[in-house]
Order: C-alpha cells, then structure tokens, then sequence
C-alpha cells in the first residue's frame, strides 16, 4: 500500500501535530490510566496510522503501519 501526501508528511514526524480531518479515530490504548497510543485510519489511503503519546521523546511520534 502507498501512502497518500498526508499520511507520508505525518510519518515519523513528532506525535505533538494534531490529525487533520482526513484522519478518523478507529481506537486508543491507555497505559495506567493515560492515554499512551490513538490508532487512526486515512480517509485517503486507508493506510493505518499511530500516534504514541508516552515514551521518550524521540518515541513520541506518528508511525505508518503499512
């Protein structure tokens, strides 16, 4: 699968960018409570995507599962 422009500007890039719209929220996963990881799904693609949320910084990124 290729990834659109959106989901290809948004991979690896830090987890701090917000979704835009192409982007719908298929689920979160929570580590003690907190919110550690949200799955998406492009509108465009269909590429899955993941946003982690916890970690080190430099693992505080969006990632494409492809």
């Amino acid at each position: 699968m290729e990834l659109c422009d959106v989901c290809n500007s948004l991979d690896g890039r830090s987890s701090s960018f917000a979704s835009n719209d192409e982007m719908t929220l298929v689920g979160v996963g929570q580590c003690e409570g907190r919110v550690a990881l949200e799955h998406y799904r492009c509108r465009r693609c269909g590429a899955l995507m993941v946003r982690q949320l916890c970690g080190e910084s430099s693992e505080q990124i969006w990632m494409a599962l492809v």
